[in-house]
């Protein structure tokens, strides 16, 4: 199952990165949307009620904000409540002398891209041409020696 990501955590990250196919209806992305949310509920042997359902996702967001150290011990407790979460994200915290807030995540997941438009292509005067800036002349050391037999600078003689 783990090889195949088919545990809790790989249906969560399945449910919250899904795209549509290619092909695939609006009828066909929401059944599958709905299969990856089914499984990991499954898998995470929560109940299906509305306490439950929202204390599985609040955890969740909290492991997702809180710096990547704490979230790890916290999933290798695999605590059962928010409660529980909440207790032992203090303790940690505390025998650290860390705060919450110290260490921000990663601005992208591993496993996410960041999207085209976040990217800005460089403005055509930082753009590099050859170790030259564009619209510069080249000069190079060759350019500014002289000739040994017209004293003109330029070239030199062989």
């Amino acid at each position: 199952m783990k090889r195949y990501d088919l545990t809790e955590d790989g249906y969560r990250r399945k449910f919250r990165t899904c795209k549509p196919a290619e092909g695939e209806s609006p009828d066909m992305f929401i059944v599958r949307i709905v299969t990856y949310l089914d499984r990991w509920i499954e898998l995470s042997k929560t109940d299906k009620s509305y306490e439950k359902l929202k204390d599985l996702i609040v955890r969740e967001q909290f492991m997702d904000a809180c710096p990547e150290e704490l979230a790890t011990s916290l999933r290798e407790k695999d605590l059962p409540t928010l409660e529980r979460v909440a207790k032992e994200a203090d303790l940690f915290l505390r025998a650290r002398n860390r705060k919450l807030c110290d260490q921000p995540r990663k601005l992208f997941p591993s496993n996410a891209r960041p999207r085209m438009d976040s990217v800005r292509p460089l403005e055509p005067e930082k753009r590099f041409n050859g170790g030259q800036r564009a619209g510069e002349a080249k000069t190079s050391v060759a350019d500014q020696r002289s000739c040994v037999k017209c004293k003109k600078t330029g070239h030199i003689a062989r």
